[in-house]
């Protein structure tokens, strides 16, 4: 094998190892950079939203210019419009699509690059997603050598490899952020909750549910990462709650006991059952103790107490006029709330709405 197949799946390698781990990008970009001619590199993210990119996270650049860079030069970098415009794995090169010409006139070049001994940029869109995309970019220096052909001919041969890095590092790190997501808001529930498959595995639990498992008395066990029920079968509602080859429905289980105890069973709808990795689907439990249900609605959708006497007035099929009416509120301010439930119930029509409390109240 030649020294430059060598270099190559080195490269190659590296670039993989940043999918899951993200401490593997600055050496990735600092051999990057050695085997292609570039003295300085950065990952730059970029919400179009937004007044102009920021440069974050990994940047082997000079701090003061990172900082000139994101407090005033962003706004004004010439290659945005390329950048923007451009493909996923598009390579950006100011030389090429700017040219020397104008970069000598340009303000950029001149205040920015100039002072911090840097003389051009190429730059490959690695991720793009509505209005945000990812960047990764390669700097050379005023007082080196330009990138040879063979060193740009390894560039572009990565290319394939360093875009799929950068979508699937981006999906990755969706998937935790949407799991960090979840998990907060469950552990802010004081009912204990279990999210588990239709076998009863538990794939996450509260502290609430942490807390339920541990107390002597308590109507649930955990063996083996099965949920169980001492009193009772709970295996075929979780299979009803599951279901996907019909439709799947909540369910209530009472519990024995003196004071009245009951178990929630319902689906986790499938757009966030497929943010898990394990990509299967899933039904949240929850245990009620001394607490109605339409409490318990109201704080697993974080309802106020006004959006609540909504929601149980609309479940008995009335009408938003003789909802305000009863509430003794304008029909506007029903308009309102129901936006406010559409929003947190993650329906969009009232029909939708009703189906979603009458299923859970089954």
């Amino acid at each position: 094998m030649s020294r430059q197949e060598k270099l190559y799946d080195e490269l190659v390698g590296l670039s993989y190892q940043c999918v899951l781990d993200e401490g593997s990008w600055q050496p990735l970009l600092e051999r990057l950079m050695a085997a292609t001619g570039h003295q300085q590199g950065t990952l730059m993210f970029w919400d179009q939203q937004q007044t102009g990119p920021q440069l974050t996270g990994v940047n082997l650049l000079d701090p003061a210019s990172v900082d000139a860079y994101n407090n005033y030069y962003c706004s004004l970098d010439p290659g945005l419009v390329f950048t923007a415009d451009s493909p996923v794995g598009h390579w950006y090169h100011d030389l090429r699509d700017l040219g020397a010409e104008r970069m000598r006139r340009d303000v950029y070049y001149q205040e920015l690059y100039r002072p911090f001994n840097l003389h051009s940029t190429a730059c490959l869109k690695l991720h793009e997603q509505g209005q945000f995309g990812s960047y990764l970019s390669l700097l050379t220096q005023r007082d080196a050598q330009l990138p040879s052909a063979e060193q740009l001919q390894l560039l572009q041969r990565l290319t394939p490899h360093l875009v799929r890095v950068g979508q699937m590092a981006s999906q990755i790190n969706r998937l935790l952020l949407d799991r960090q997501h979840r998990d907060l808001l469950l552990d802010q529930q004081r009912t204990p909750q279990w999210l588990v498959d239709g076998d009863g595995r538990v794939v996450h639990q509260n502290a609430a549910a942490e807390r339920c498992l541990g107390e002597p008395d308590s109507p649930l066990q955990a063996s083996h990462g099965v949920l169980r029920c001492k009193s009772q079968p709970l295996t075929p509602l979780l299979r009803r709650a599951t279901d996907v080859r019909n439709v799947a429905r909540a369910g209530w289980l009472r519990l024995p006991g003196a004071s009245p105890t009951e178990l929630l069973i319902t689906p986790v709808p499938e757009h966030v059952a497929q943010r898990h990795v394990r990509l299967r689907p899933l039904a949240l439990v929850a245990l009620l103790r001394n607490q109605p249900r339409g409490a318990l609605l109201a704080e697993l959708f974080q309802l106020t107490a006004a959006e609540r006497r909504l929601a149980e007035l609309l479940a008995q099929g009335l009408a938003p006029e003789t909802c305000a009416a009863r509430l003794n509120v304008s029909i506007n301010t029903v308009r309102s709330q129901l936006r406010a439930l559409f929003r947190k119930t993650g329906t969009e029509r009232q029909t939708e709405l009703v189906s979603l409390f009458l299923r859970l109240e089954s």
